[in-house]
């Protein structure tokens, strides 16, 4: 008897340890079905921060889309689809487990989603909400803090872990916990071109020098804490950043062409190339032509080629296409698994101001700094210098 119950036992405590193990180790599913006339194929990869990704085919109705949300790696997490057609769009709204609302109400036209709050069509509020569909968790309704004759900050809308750093004419403002300067420069700098974002960093030549200089500094965007890094040369400021790489700063002197790389790990300047060896980052490394790093060659961490777009970017599971209209740029979204299928998210005058984080985007718009996120488009800051002076930037630390 006793040695039925102790087998007993080991084979009950064996099925737990391996059934545990089996969860743990399970880095995902494929699994199929049905609701209503709609066909679902859900696809989740743990590998990827609990990304949900989402074909689904019915109603003559075709869409992509994915959520991160921990389900504990449950399957088939759609419960309810709702679907209307209403005047040119075909509207959908997946109802999760747990009767959660996950994503906003989406419209295909064509080959493009666009989200209800931005088509901001009454018509489509009214015929969702009794679904338990709420439009009001889109709606921006932060209030206005002035902070000086010409920036408003939008409080309500910082994203608690992000850090937020503005340029300023003497170096920067930080807008944390609450707001702070820090002091760079003696004078007014109005245009900084060689300065750069990179993850918490902000890095600047010494704009305190005239003609050339050998100092750049660095300001942690999380506590404001100044640091310097000095260079063995001096370095002209005919010069420009042509990017980075993993907090590696690669800049080309044009004047005496010349290729330095800054460590802020390691606190110094290094040359690595010269007119016949200028290295280039797009992905993978190369090199360049000193004609083309003449021509201010710039790094492009993030891009990919395709078709049709001014300006293409792979960054996590998306690709992110710009394409120019009426002198701003449409910003698209688009699934790996499906480049054709597009989703509209924002417009924006400036290219060189996107910063992507996991969730969020962040861009310029006019004279405000936006970020995008599942609930539409947030204004953080309006700067009517940016009228003005558009050398302006903003760096966006996500701790």
């Amino acid at each position: 008897m006793k040695f039925l119950l102790r087998s007993l036992f080991i084979f009950v405590i064996t099925f737990i340890i391996l059934n545990f193990a089996i969860f743990f180790f399970n880095t995902g599913h494929t699994v199929n079905y049905n609701i209503g006339n709609f066909n679902i194929k859900e696809t989740l990869n743990t590998k990827d921060d609990n990304n949900y990704y989402f074909s689904i085919k019915g109603e003559k109705l075709k869409i992509n889309f994915q959520i991160n949300e921990n389900y504990n790696k449950a399957e088939k997490i759609i419960k309810k689809i709702y679907y209307k057609k209403i005047d040119s769009y075909k509207c959908f709204l997946p109802i999760f487990k747990d009767n959660k609302i996950l994503t906003d109400i989406m419209c295909l036209k064509e080959d493009t989603i666009y989200y209800a709050h931005d088509l901001k069509d009454t018509n489509i509020f009214n015929t969702f909400k009794k679904y338990g569909y709420n439009p009001n968790i889109y709606k921006d309704t932060a209030s206005e803090v002035t902070i000086s004759n010409t920036q408003i900050l939008y409080k309500d809308n910082l994203p608690e872990n992000d850090y937020v750093a503005l340029e300023s004419y003497k170096g920067l403002t930080l807008f944390n916990s609450k707001e702070s300067n820090v002091k760079i420069f003696d004078n007014d700098v109005y245009k900084k071109p060689i300065s750069l974002f990179t993850d918490k960093y902000y890095v600047v030549a010494d704009y305190n020098s005239e003609y050339s200089f050998k100092n750049f500094y660095v300001v942690n965007i999380i506590n404001g804490q100044k640091t310097n890094i000095r260079s063995y040369d001096d370095i002209s400021f005919d010069s420009y950043i042509e990017g980075a790489v993993n907090d590696e700063i690669y800049l080309f002197d044009k004047d005496a062409n010349k290729q330095y790389k800054i460590s802020i790990k390691y606190e110094n300047v290094e040359e690595v190339g010269n007119k016949d060896n200028i290295k280039y980052y797009n992905g993978k490394w190369s090199t360049i032509t000193l004609s083309e790093a003449l021509n201010e060659k710039k790094f492009e961490n993030y891009h990919t080629n395709i078709k049709g777009y001014d300006k293409a970017d792979k960054f996590g599971n998306y690709y992110y296409l710009y394409k120019k209209e009426n002198n701003k740029y449409t910003v698209y979204r688009a699934d790996k698994q499906n480049k054709k299928l597009k989703t509209y998210l924002f417009e924006t005058n400036d290219l060189n101001s996107i910063i992507y984080l996991k969730d969020r985007i962040y861009f310029r718009s006019n004279n405000d700094f936006c970020y995008y996120s599942n609930n539409g488009v947030r204004r953080i800051l309006t700067n009517t210098e940016l009228e003005f002076n558009d050398d302006i930037s903003l760096g966006v630390y996500e701790k």
